[in-house]
Order: structure tokens, then C-alpha cells, then sequence
């Protein structure tokens, strides 16, 4: 325990001591290109022309790499995700990276804490101080963001139309709930939808007076992110390797039936909620059409939910980060399917464990 907390601190020390290089080098200069373009430029969000040369400003002249996306690394994400990111860019790039950084690993430990209650806080210790996390760091990604989220639904789950609002912190990332969204709509739980619904609605409306027609520009240059050499944990990633008038069918159906999958496992533990929550959320990183191995966080919000994980669980999740961080693809997504396969087969074929019988009343 001691361990796993001098690697959380240093977690959260590492952000303001690094020398800057790391800020440069994640994905940050991507969100704040966003940024940078949704105050000066709101209607070519998505233009790769305006976000190489923002991009450039952002950097100091220096330029990111991303093969097969013309030389950046393009902002793709939704709309609201620019928003979100304008006032860490408004401190200045360095600054606004670093606090942006602290930002997400804040909302990953807190949607950790709240998906482990009612047990005690060092329940979701082992979720904070793993490798996920520390790809989630390095690459300044967003599934804290979506951990909050599906922490806080988790925990208002009693209230289903608020579970819903929370879960539309998971649209900054969608792609990575599609059989929660399956499972709720096979379940019928329609205050959940439309508490989720609304949350999208606001979000998608956020954007809608600075660019009206944000969603069409959106849709085309989000599929490029879908790449042969793209370090990817998800099994639709191998659609890639069919011929190009197939990879996009194939993308698709290949994690739909997964999420169909995913669903039916769940399914077999719906009596136990934090069981089949977490089937789903691990399931969705596989399922995605698109997820990268700092995604493996949600992974560990999943095992944080299972009571009966233990200490292999994690090693094997660490381990396969690493690997699907170094090795190049399609050794990621073979990481991937045996991390959250077992863990998936795991919580879906383990018996329930046994309730204590109650004891018969004494004679007197």
C-alpha cells in the first residue's frame, strides 16, 4: 500500500516538475490547437490547413509527426472538447498543459473513489498507481474525464435521470461506451437515456452558434484517426488490414457485435450490478472503433468496481499497457484482447460468491 501511494504522488508531482518536453510531445498541442481555433476561427474546427499552422504557434515552430495525417497531430475530437480546453490554453501552452494534465488525473481519482464506494478510498488506489495511468499522463488524454463520469453514474445509479447526466462526460469520448449505450437501451432504462440524451443535446448545442454545421465538418476527418500503423488495443482495429472499400464495414460491424458480446456477458451478472457495470466498461475499450492504450484506464475503473479482482488482475493489466504503449501494432490490439478477454471471461464465468445462510432464531 505504501508503494502504490509513492507511485500516486508521484503521479501527481510529475506534471509540475517535468522540464516541458512531455507537454509537447502528448497529445496536448492537439486540444489546444482546438482551443486556439474556437476563438479565432470556430467555423474550420476541423480544417487540417488552419490546424497546421495554429499547431505550429502552439509548439514554437516546432512540428509533431503523426504519419498518414499530413505531418500534425490533428484535433479530432468533439466540438465541446475545444471548449472545454480554451481556458488551460488561455494560460499559455506549457501551463495550460500541465494543469490540463492535473485536470485529468483530478477526474480519473475521483471517478475512481466514486465507483469503489462504499468501500474504503484505498480501494481505488490500485486503479490511480498502475500503467494506464501513466500513459493517460504522458499522452494528456481524456478518459479521466470519462472515469469521472462513469464513476458518478455508478454512484447515482439510485437516481437514474442525474446517472445519466454524468454519463455525458463520457461524450468526450464516445467511442468508448457503445455497449453501455446497448445494454441501457436492451434494459429499457429510459431515465438513464434521457438523462443522457440531455447532456448530449447541451453539448452538441454548445457549439451550434459559433459553427451550425460543426457536425458534418466533424464526421469526415474523425474517421482518419483509424490507421494500419495506429497503436490500437481495440479488436475492430484489424478491419484495417481488408481492402479499403471494407475497412469501413467492417469497423463497424465488428464492434457492434462485440458490443453485442459485451452485452450478453454482462447480462449473465445483472443481479450484480457492479459486476455487470464493469463488464461494460471494460468490454467498451475492446468494442471501440477506436481506442489507444491510454484507454486501458477505464479498464482499471472496471477492476475498481469488481470486489473479487486481485493482485494478477492488475499485474496483467499493467503489463499488457506497457506492451500495447512500445510494440508496434498489431501487437497493441493482441495486448488488448488478452487483458480485457480474460478479464471479461473472468467476471462473467466466476460464480457469484455464497451469502452467508441466516441463522436460525434460539429457542429459549
Amino acid at each position: 500500500m505504501v508503494v502504490l501511494t509513492g507511485v500516486a504522488l508521484g503521479f501527481g508531482v510529475y506534471p509540475i516538475t517535468e522540464p516541458g518536453h512531455d507537454v509537447i510531445n502528448s497529445d496536448w498541442p492537439a486540444f489546444a490547437t482546438g482551443a486556439k481555433i474556437v476563438m479565432t476561427n470556430p467555423s474550420h474546427l476541423y480544417d487540417l490547413d488552419v490546424q497546421r499552422r495554429v499547431q505550429l504557434e502552439v509548439t514554437g515552430g516546432r512540428q509533431l509527426v503523426t504519419p498518414g495525417i499530413q505531418g500534425i497531430l490533428p484535433f479530432l475530437a468533439p466540438a465541446w472538447v475545444a471548449l472545454l480546453a480554451v481556458p488551460f490554453e488561455a494560460l499559455g501552452t506549457e501551463l495550460g498543459g500541465r494543469l490540463w494534465v492535473l485536470f485529468g488525473l483530478a477526474c480519473l481519482a475521483l471517478g475512481l473513489w466514486l465507483a469503489s464506494r462504499p468501500r474504503s478510498v484505498s480501494a481505488a488506489l490500485p486503479g490511480f498507481a498502475s500503467v494506464p495511468t501513466a500513459l493517460l499522463l504522458l499522452n494528456a488524454q481524456l478518459d479521466g474525464i470519462v472515469a469521472l463520469g462513469l464513476g458518478a453514474a455508478f454512484a447515482l445509479w439510485s437516481r437514474p435521470f442525474l446517472a445519466g447526466l454524468a454519463l455525458g462526460l463520457t461524450l468526450v469520448k464516445p467511442q468508448l461506451v457503445l455497449p453501455l449505450g446497448l445494454a441501457l437501451i436492451a434494459g429499457r432504462r429510459w431515465r438513464v437515456l434521457a438523462g443522457w440524451a440531455v447532456a448530449g443535446v447541451v453539448l452538441t448545442a454548445s457549439y451550434l452558434p459559433v459553427d451550425p454545421a460543426w457536425i458534418a465538418h466533424f464526421i469526415a476527418p474523425a474517421a482518419s484517426t483509424v490507421q494500419v500503423i495506429a497503436r490500437e488495443v481495440d479488436l475492430a482495429h484489424m478491419a484495417v488490414y481488408l481492402p479499403r472499400a471494407a475497412q469501413t464495414y467492417g469497423l463497424v460491424i465488428v464492434s457492434l457485435v462485440l458490443s453485442a458480446a459485451v452485452v450478453w456477458l454482462a447480462a449473465r451478472r445483472r443481479d450484480e450490478t457492479a459486476v455487470a457495470a464493469s463488464i461494460l466498461i471494460a468490454g467498451g475499450v475492446l468494442a471501440s472503433p477506436h481506442a489507444l492504450p491510454a484507454d486501458l484506464v477505464l479498464v482499471s475503473l472496471a477492476l475498481v468496481m469488481w470486489p473479487r479482482a486481485d493482485a494478477w488482475d492488475w499485474v496483467i493489466l499493467s503489463v499488457g499497457a506497457f506492451v500495447a504503449a512500445i510494440a508496434p501494432a498489431p501487437v497493441p490490439v493482441a495486448a488488448g484482447l488478452v487483458v480485457i478477454g480474460r478479464l471479461l471471461l473472468r467476471q462473467s464465468l466466476l460464480p457469484a460468491p455464497l451469502q452467508p445462510s441466516p441463522q436460525p432464531a434460539s429457542s429459549r
